[in-house]
């Protein structure tokens, strides 16, 4: 069975917490020169200690070798109380989860048994953790102890969310705010677990984990848990990216540097290479605006080499910083607000990698004129074909006038005898229709995903959209012209007439109103 990183390497003194090396010096102070307080408010993001130096602060206060004899008023962890406390096997050390601890009862129960002395160490200690969880008539009740708490007893609030936390509760504690941790911190920790586990594992692997840690000790120890369990103790970058569900980095760097120098078809075609690799989208949207804020980081001022090295290495530092100087601060601005909008749509939409292709297609149409200019590439079918309207045919399939009117305007144009090509054979080749499209024109095929044939009409293909954004977009000329070209290729149809069916908009309103928002932004 593997080891839980987190619990068997979990500090059991003051020098073996990594970072927060200011509240550790003050804490020891205290406890040397015997001014401890009755209550403390550990503040900070989770996963950075603060429960692990309650614990430890618990053992140094009711620690029974004289403090002379231990360093830096550290606990020696010999002693029977220190033992108590690491074992969890003392009645006066009360450690209380408030999320589900919240009601003022609760409280009341606590604080009825609280004049009574400690059973067996010097002090009781209760931590509470997240306790901004506690209800508004249990804050009531513990305020009242915290205002006249017996001498023998000391409170360890622990929270991640501390503007929920009453200001008459914060006032009566002494606050300290626990850090993210740097990377740095981070991989030297993990890499001694790996030595001491004899774990091979390469660099990139280890700052991966440090990264998607985001600062947190217990989760990147929890991770690498994870990875262990289950690539054994060779672990190698491709199996570390995997188990991660992240792309590796040169990959990711690619697609930034298509993004910011708006090469839509190379951005899209790695972001479908991305999906192949089955991805979470919504992480890589996470991970794609983490690097645009180290870069607008290395734009703002000298000083952001210096804070990123706190989150990655000096050779991506390098990397970022040379794709920041091809884009402008306002367009950086402006691509970062694009992902962030894309985000939310991710989570709820029926097509999950389609808010974040949209907001590729948009900040590459941005100020330019792509469209045409990469379907300019190839040839018009015909003259007559590329003066044939396609009119705006209403949603509902059933209105025929609509349909006829778009045929008769096309025959007009260009009489065509009647083919003998079905819907059948149209479906049987739609797949490798929109393969084609893909290798040509990534943001064309982006389009077409969401499409469907659903007629044939006097040699014209009918195609069906729940967005009013793909119509506008394929029934423009150059797109349609393109397309017409590879269906004409594959199953011999020339011509096609592109219509909104609201019935399917019904079922995907977050999708069309994001879309609309997104065309609103074009225009």
């Amino acid at each position: 069975m593997t080891k839980t990183f987190y619990r068997t390497y979990r500090p059991k003194k003051f020098g073996e917490l990594v970072g927060q090396k200011l509240i550790r010096l003050t804490l020891e102070q205290s406890i040397k020169e015997k001014r401890v307080s009755h209550a403390y408010l550990f503040t900070g993001p989770r996963g950075t200690g603060k429960t692990t130096t309650a614990r430890i602060f618990a053992k140094a206060v009711n620690c029974l070798t004289p403090l002379g004899e231990r360093p830096q008023a550290e606990p020696c962890n010999k002693c029977a109380s220190c033992i108590a406390v690491s074992l969890n096997k003392t009645l006066d050390l009360i450690e209380i989860d408030a999320a589900s601890f919240t009601g003022v009862e609760n409280i009341r129960q606590l604080t009825e048994n609280i004049n009574l002395a400690p059973a067996e160490l010097r002090y009781r200690i209760f931590i509470i953790d997240e306790v901004h969880m506690l209800s508004k008539g249990a804050f009531n009740a513990l305020l009242k102890t915290l205002e006249e708490p017996p001498e023998h007893t000391i409170f360890i609030l622990a929270t991640t969310e501390i503007h929920k936390v009453p200001l008459t509760i914060a006032s009566r504690c002494q606050r300290f705010s626990f850090q993210l941790l740097s990377l740095v911190e981070i991989l030297k920790k993990l890499s001694r677990i790996a030595k001491k586990e004899e774990i091979k594992i390469d660099k990139e692997s280890l700052e991966m984990i440090g990264e998607a840690a985001h600062g947190g000790m217990r989760d990147a120890e929890s991770l690498f848990t994870q990875i262990v369990s289950l690539a054994g103790k060779n672990i190698k970058s491709e199996e570390t990216k995997g188990i991660l569900g992240i792309t590796g980095r040169d990959q990711e760097m690619k697609l930034l540097a298509a993004l910011l120098n708006k090469d839509i078809n190379k951005a899209l075609a790695n972001f479908e290479n991305f999906l192949k690799e089955g991805i979470d989208i919504f992480l890589f949207s996470h991970r794609l605006l983490d690097y645009l804020r180290k870069i607008l980081f290395l734009k703002i001022n000298s000083y952001g080499a210096k804070i990123m090295k706190n989150e990655i290495s000096e050779s991506q530092i390098a990397s970022l910083d040379n794709l920041a100087k091809s884009i402008s601060m306002p367009e950086l601005i402006d691509l970062m607000a694009k992902i962030v909008h894309s985000q939310p749509a991710i989570k709820i939409s029926s097509f999950p990698s389609l808010p974040l292709e949209l907001a590729i297609v948009e900040w590459g149409l941005k100020d330019s004129n792509q469209w045409p200019a990469i379907s300019g590439q190839h040839k018009d079918i015909s003259e007559s074909e590329k003066d044939v309207p396609i009119p705006s045919v209403g949603s509902d399939l059933s209105k025929v006038e609509s349909v006829e009117k778009a045929k008769k305007e096309i025959k007009s144009k260009e009489p065509t005898k009647s083919s003998f090509v079905d819907l059948k054979a149209v479906l049987a080749k739609w797949t490798k229709v929109l393969q084609n499209v893909r290798e040509l024109q990534p943001a064309l095929f982006s389009l077409l995903k969401v499409c469907s044939p659903v007629k044939i009409e006097d040699d014209t293909l009918i195609i069906s959209t729940p967005f009013k954004f793909h119509k506008d977009k394929l029934t423009d000329g150059k797109n349609r012209t393109m397309f017409c070209q590879e269906l004409n290729k594959e199953v011999g149809i020339k011509r096609i007439c592109v219509i909104q069916d609201t019935a399917l908009t019904k079922t995907k309103v977050n999708d069309d109103e994001m879309l609309d928002q997104v065309k609103n932004l074009l225009q």
